[in-house]
């Protein structure tokens, strides 16, 4: 029963180091990125998926943030909803739903903050056609949003 007992704090432990290890993680990214690379995630968002549910929302977040950590695409947020031909829901005119804005906002930075789990399952594509972009493979479907990633990870 002793065994038994040590063998369940033990796995408490472990996942508490483990939490522990993935909030620090989270709030080092959080202050790496100031408010532009949070606005830009906002628009990209807002324009993208202000209609889906919180999950749907943090899901197309996850694929920028994905995008920054590899190599292929640029290294900020910023850079990576600005290229040409990625991101169709992001540009510069105003917002016209403030409410629907700051909710997409309140979601960016969760996300930022490590409130959220990757809900894209580590894709760095997504679109609403649900056809698979060359070299992929769906990871996940949130929503109107299908999620992909290399077929090779």
């Amino acid at each position: 029963m002793l065994k038994l007992k040590f063998l369940k704090l033990k796995q408490v432990l472990k996942y508490t180091l483990i939490c522990s290890s993935f909030a620090f993680t989270a709030t080092l990214q959080a202050k790496s990125l100031d408010s532009r690379q949070i606005n830009c995630l906002a628009k990209m968002s807002y324009g993208e998926a202000r209609d889906e549910s919180d999950k749907g929302i943090a899901a197309t977040v996850f694929v920028a943030l994905n995008r920054t950590k590899d190599g292929r695409f640029p290294d900020t947020p910023c850079k990576v909803v600005q290229q040409k031909g990625q991101f169709s829901g992001y540009n510069n005119q105003p917002i016209k739903d403030k409410d629907s804005f700051d909710k997409v906002k309140k979601i960016v930075v969760d996300v930022v903050e490590g409130r959220y789990k990757d809900t894209s399952r580590q894709a760095l594509y997504f679109n609403s056609t649900h056809k698979a972009p060359k070299g992929t493979r769906c990871s996940v479907r949130i929503g109107g949003h299908s999620f992909y990633k290399k077929v090779d990870e």
